[in-house]
C-alpha cells in the first residue's frame, strides 16, 4: 500500500504539488495552532494562579485576623470551615520551624476497629470491662458509654442514646502499692492532672464557662473533696468558696513556678496544689508579663484513696475514668473537635495511662493524631520570605502549590514572642485535574479543528489544482504523447490568459511547426534534413563536399504517350502511384530520395553496401510497376540507370534559395545510363559493379559500350536482369 502511493506521489505531478502544500499547511497552520493552544494553555494557568493567588491572600488575612483573638481553636475551626466549604483548593498551615499545625478534621480517624467490646457496649449501653493482654502484662481495660444527654443535642441528634464509647486502661505497675501514702499521693497527682488538662483545654477553647461544669462534676468524683481554681494573685475564680485553700500555700506555688505540690492537712485531707502556668498559648487573655496564671486545687479524701489500693486495677481505673470522662463530656461542650483532640493527647502523657481511646457508635476510632506534614520548600521560603509557587503529583493527580510567608507583626507579638520574624507559612493548593482537562479538551479541539481546515484547505486547493494546473498540464501532456506517435493534428484546448494557457498555446504552435516541418520533409531529401540537423547557429552555408555515393535514375517510359490518351487529372493520379511506389522501395533500402524532375526520380544511396541496396531496389521496382502495369492494362514501364562514384553533395544555389543536392560527372554518367535503359531494363555502370561486394548474388550481364555524351571513350556497361 506504502509503495503504491510512493509510486503515485513519483509519478503524478497533482500529488507532488498536494504533498508541498500539505508540509505547508502542516508546518505553518500546524505552529499557529501549537502556538494558539499554548499561549490559550497559559492563559488557563494564568487565570489559575491568579485564583490561587486569590485564595492564598484570602486566608492569610483571614488567619491573620482570627489569630489576633489569640484563640488558637477559633483558627482552627476557620482552617477547617474553609477546607470543609471552599472547594477551590485545600490549606495547610505550618509553623516557623516547618510542622504543621491545625490538623484537619477527620483525620484523626480508624475505620473498621471491630472490637467486639465496644460492639457490646454500643448495644447494651452499659459500661463493660475485661483484662486485656500487651505482651506479659495484663491490664484492667473499662469501655465506659458516653451518653448523649441534653447539652449535647446541639452536636449531636437526639435520637441517638450513645455518642460513643471511651476506653481506658493502666499500667499495672504505676502505682506502688507498698507504701500507702506515696500510692495515695501518686494517685491524687495523676487525677489532678486529668483535671488540670481538662481545665486548660476548655480554656484554649474560650469556653470559660465551661469550666464551672467541669468543676462541679469534678465534685462528685470519688474521693475527690473539692475542686476550685484561683488566679495569679490567689483570689478564686471558679469552685465553692468552701474551704478554700491557704493563702501562704498559694503564694508559694505562684513564686515558685514549681511542678505540683501536695499538702497534707490533718491527716485526713489530700490538697494537690497544680500550677496553671501562662504558656504562649495562653497570653493573649493573660498577658505576656506573668509566668504564671493561676492555680488549679483539688483536695482528696485520703481514706478513700487508700480504699482503692485493695483492688487497684479495678477502683483506681474506675475512678480515673471518671475525671476523664468529666473533662472529656466539659470539653466537647466547647463543640470543638480539635480541643477534644489535644485533651486527649495531653492525657496520653501521664505515666500510669496505657490506653485511652474513643469509638463513635460507628465504632470508628476517633481523636487520632495523623504525623504532620512537612514540606522539603519550607527552609527556602523562611529564607526568602517571598511567596513560592509549584506543581506537585498526589497520587498521580496534578496540584498547584503555593506557599506564603505569615509575618510576625508587632500586634502578634504577645502570642508569638519577637524572636522570630515569621510566624507560620500557609500552603494553599488546588487541584489541576479540572484545568488539565480544559487544556486537553482545547487541544482536541484545536487539532481537530486544524486538521478538518487543513483536510478543507487541501481540498478546495486539489479541485482548485486540478482545474487550473493538472487539467491544463495533462492536456498538454496528451499532445505531446500524440505528436510523438506521429500524430500532428493534436490541439491543446486552452482558454486560459496564464502561464499554463500561453504553455499550451506554445505547445500549439509547436505542433503546428512540427506538422509544418513534416510536410515540407516530403519535399526535401534526407540529405536536406540532415544537413540542416548539422547546421551551426549561421545555418548551412552554400558549397558541398566530395563524397563517394551512388547515383539512382529511374524514369518512366510511354508515360507521354500515355497522358496523350487519357484526362490530366488520371495522368497526375497515374504519376503519383508510380514515384510513390518507386519511393517507397528506395526508402525501403535505405535510399534517399534526391528529387524529381517530371516523371524522373533521382536518389542516392551511401555505405558499404549501397550498389546492392540500389541493384536491389531497382529489381523490386521493376517487378512491383509490371505487376501493377498488368493489372492497369498500360503499358508503362521505367528505365533505371545506376552509376557509383565521386561526386560533390552540398548546398547550391544562393542565400535566399538553395537547394540540397549532388552534382557532378558520374552523377551525369547516372543520367545517361537512365536515358539509355529501356522499359523494364536496369543498367549498370562498370564503376558500379567494380565496387559491388558480392557479385554472384546478382545475374550481371555485360553489354556493349555505351558511347556518352561528354566521355571521350565508350563506357563499359552491364544489365542486371
Amino acid at each position: 500500500m506504502s509503495y503504491v502511493v510512493f509510486r503515485k506521489i513519483q509519478t503524478r505531478l497533482e500529488f507532488k504539488i498536494l504533498l508541498l502544500i500539505l508540509a505547508v499547511l502542516l508546518g505553518g497552520f500546524g505552529s499557529y495552532v501549537i502556538l494558539t493552544i499554548q499561549k490559550e494553555s497559559d492563559a488557563l494557568l494564568n487565570e489559575h494562579q491568579g485564583k490561587l493567588q486569590l485564595f492564598s491572600e484570602t486566608m492569610m488575612a483571614g488567619i491573620r485576623n482570627v489569630m489576633l483573638t489569640g484563640k488558637a481553636p477559633i483558627a482552627s475551626a476557620f482552617v477547617n470551615d474553609a477546607r470543609e466549604n471552599l472547594s477551590f483548593g485545600s490549606v495547610t498551615i505550618y509553623d516557623q520551624k516547618g510542622k504543621e499545625v491545625f490538623l484537619r478534621e477527620g483525620e484523626g480517624m480508624r475505620k473498621n476497629i471491630n472490637d467486639p467490646m465496644v460492639q457490646s457496649v454500643l448495644s447494651s449501653r452499659e459500661m463493660k470491662s475485661t483484662m486485656m493482654n500487651d505482651g506479659n502484662e495484663a491490664m484492667w481495660t473499662r469501655y465506659e458509654p458516653l451518653m448523649n444527654q441534653q447539652q449535647c443535642w446541639r452536636c449531636h441528634e437526639r435520637k441517638e442514646q450513645l455518642r460513643g464509647v471511651l476506653q481506658l486502661a493502666l499500667h499495672p505497675d504505676v502505682i506502688q502499692t507498698g507504701d500507702n501514702d506515696n500510692a495515695a499521693k501518686q494517685m491524687s497527682k495523676e487525677i489532678g492532672n486529668v483535671l488540670a488538662t481538662g481545665f486548660r483545654t476548655i480554656m484554649i477553647g474560650g469556653k470559660g464557662e465551661e469550666v464551672d461544669t467541669l468543676i462541679e462534676n469534678a465534685n462528685v468524683i470519688p474521693a475527690i473533696a473539692q475542686a476550685q481554681v484561683y488566679d495569679r494573685f490567689g483570689s478564686l475564680v471558679y469552685g465553692s468558696s468552701k474551704n478554700e485553700a491557704e493563702q501562704n500555700n498559694l503564694v508559694e506555688i505562684l513564686k515558685t513556678k514549681s511542678e505540683s505540690i501536695l499538702f497534707e492537712e490533718n491527716g485526713k485531707l489530700l490538697r494537690s496544689f497544680i500550677p496553671l502556668k501562662n504558656e504562649e498559648r495562653c497570653q493573649v487573655c493573660h498577658g505576656a508579663g506573668n509566668p504564671m496564671r493561676g492555680v488549679l486545687v483539688v483536695g482528696f479524701y485520703k481514706d478513700s484513696l487508700l480504699q482503692f489500693l485493695s483492688d487497684h486495677p479495678k477502683r483506681y481505673t474506675t475512678v480515673l475514668q471518671e475525671a476523664v470522662l468529666e473533662g472529656f463530656q466539659s470539653i466537647m461542650l466547647v463543640g470543638k473537635a480539635s480541643s477534644a483532640r489535644n485533651y486527649m493527647d495531653e492525657l496520653r502523657t501521664i505515666p500510669s495511662i496505657h490506653t485511652l481511646r474513643v469509638f463513635d457508635t460507628e465504632g470508628n476510632e476517633r481523636f487520632l493524631n495523623p504525623l504532620p506534614r512537612e514540606r522539603t520548600q519550607l527552609p527556602e521560603i523562611l529564607k526568602t520570605r517571598k511567596p513560592l509557587e509549584f506543581f506537585e503529583k498526589i497520587n498521580g493527580e496534578d496540584f498547584m502549590v503555593r506557599l506564603s510567608v505569615l509575618p510576625n507583626e508587632n500586634r502578634c507579638y504577645t502570642c508569638h514572642g519577637k524572636n522570630n520574624d515569621v510566624r507560620a507559612v500557609v500552603e494553599v493548593s488546588s487541584s489541576m485535574k479540572t484545568i488539565n482537562a480544559a487544556i486537553n479538551a482545547n487541544k482536541i479541539r484545536s487539532v481537530v479543528i486544524g486538521f478538518l481546515t487543513a483536510l478543507f484547505i487541501w481540498f478546495a486547493i486539489r479541485l482548485f489544482m486540478r482545474s487550473v494546473v493538472v487539467n491544463p498540464v495533462r492536456a498538454i501532456e496528451a499532445v505531446a504523447s500524440k505528436v510523438g506517435q506521429g500524430n500532428f493534428s493534436a490541439h491543446a484546448n486552452l482558454n486560459s490568459l496564464d502561464e499554463i494557457g500561453n504553455l499550451g498555446r506554445s505547445v500549439n504552435d509547436m505542433v503546428q511547426g512540427l506538422r509544418e516541418r513534416f510536410h515540407l520533409e516530403k519535399f526535401v531529401s534526407q540529405q536536406t534534413v540532415d544537413a540542416v540537423k548539422r547546421a551551426d547557429m549561421q545555418g548551412i552555408k552554400l558549397g558541398g563536399e566530395r563524397k563517394v555515393a551512388t547515383v539512382f535514375f529511374s524514369d518512366i517510359r510511354g508515360f507521354t504517350a500515355f497522358s496523350e490518351k487519357v484526362e490530366p487529372e488520371k495522368v497526375v493520379s497515374m504519376l503519383n502511384i508510380y514515384l510513390s511506389k518507386q519511393t517507397e522501395i528506395v526508402r525501403k533500402f535505405g535510399g534517399d530520395i534526391d528529387k524529381y524532375v517530371g516523371d524522373e526520380l533521382v536518389a542516392v544511396f551511401e555505405g558499404s553496401a549501397m550498389v546492392e541496396n540500389a541493384i536491389r531496389a531497382a529489381l523490386e521496382i521493376q517487378e512491383t510497376l509490371k505487376i501493377f502495369s498488368e493489372m492497369e492494362s498500360t503499358s508503362i514501364a521505367v528505365g533505371i540507370g545506376i552509376n557509383t562514384g565521386e561526386m560533390i553533395m552540398g548546398a547550391m544555389g544562393s542565400a535566399e534559395r538553395m537547394d540540397y543536392t549532388v552534382i557532378g560527372d558520374n552523377v551525369n554518367l547516372g543520367a545517361r545510363l537512365c536515358s539509355a535503359a529501356k522499359g523494364g531494363q536496369i543498367l549498370l555502370s562498370e564503376f558500379s559493379v567494380n565496387v559491388l561486394q558480392e557479385r554472384a548474388l546478382f545475374n550481371l550481364l555485360s553489354l556493349e559500350p555505351l558511347v556518352v555524351k561528354g566521355k571521350e571513350h565508350p563506357v563499359n556497361v552491364y544489365e542486371v536482369q
